[in-house]
């Protein structure tokens, strides 16, 4: 990988929880929500999409990891800001 890259791991469906898991810990960034995933476990429905971004961000606090603020993403995914 090149040094100063940049990427993003992102699970359609079962395993979505634990490559998260994996992006935040190995430093990446990674992507969540019902539309990718409509499940908090396989016998859970998420009540929201909020509860499956709540569970990222709990990731990344264990990791040390800052969530970045709707500004920083768009900086990060070089998106002018409106």
């Amino acid at each position: 990988m090149a040094p100063d890259s940049r990427w993003c791991g992102a699970e359609i469906g079962a395993h979505q929880e634990t490559l998260n898991e994996g992006s935040i810990a190995a430093v990446g960034y990674t992507r969540t929500g019902v539309e990718d995933n409509v499940r908090l476990d396989k016998d859970t429905l998420a009540p929201s999409n909020a509860a499956l971004v709540q569970r990222v961000a709990e990731m990344c606090e264990q990791h040390g990891r800052p969530v970045a603020t709707w500004q920083q993403a768009r900086q990060i995914l070089d998106i002018p800001m409106p």
